[in-house]
């Protein structure tokens, strides 16, 4: 894709907003004699962070999503260390030489992202899908979903779309789902339609 990713150190939103729903959740067992509900029932966030927030407090994405989030962003930060800056070389990293001085749920999230974006990379030759693109623009670049809708010419409610299904896809090929909920997802996402906007000329 040759995004080149934001300098700055990658995000542990994903982990924070974990913690946060399991606490909520942990809460609303205590208050509700073991129903828990979701933990992103009971969080109220502000509609202006970063895009996983916006979804989560919209009641578009839960504790799954957050965790494929929370891979992403553990496999960009552990490869971005040895100077990886972009999706597109991260894609080519030889995890199975670099995971020998990772912990194994490290070396796993990094194998995990690295064949997901090379999915979604074979899909942006062959279709032009972008789906790579939008999940690193929201999880690691932390971009509003309007921004990131711009950048790539969608409307807002597909880009909105994509990122949930993006990671719904990524959960299901991490293994964070299976049975029927993964293969469902697998199939939404590869289904989602991108309908390119056309600026009007002047």
């Amino acid at each position: 894709m040759g995004r080149r990713m934001s300098r700055r150190q990658p995000v542990s939103l994903p982990s924070r907003m974990m913690r946060e729903v399991r606490k909520a959740e942990a809460t609303a067992r205590e208050n509700n004699a073991g129903d828990t509900g979701t933990g992103q029932t009971i969080l109220r966030l502000n509609r202006h962070q970063p895009p996983l927030r916006t979804l989560l407090d919209g009641k578009k994405i839960s504790a799954v999503e957050l965790h494929a989030a929370e891979q992403i962003a553990l496999a960009v930060t552990a490869v971005s260390t040895r100077g990886i800056l972009s999706a597109a070389l991260l894609e080519r990293v030889d995890w199975g030489q670099s995971g020998r001085d990772w912990p194994y749920h490290v070396a796993v999230a990094v194998r995990n992202y690295q064949q997901w974006a090379n999915h979604w990379s074979k899909e942006w030759k062959r279709t032009r899908n972008p789906m790579s693109e939008i999940i690193w623009s929201a999880v690691i670049d932390e971009r509003p979903i309007s921004v990131i809708a711009q950048e790539v010419e969608l409307s807002h409610y597909i880009t909105e779309r994509a990122i949930v299904c993006g990671l719904r896809h990524y959960a299901a090929h991490a293994g964070l789902v299976t049975g029927n909920d993964a293969r469902e997802w697998r199939e939404r996402a590869q289904g989602l339609v991108f309908k390119v906007l056309v600026a009007p000329t002047s």
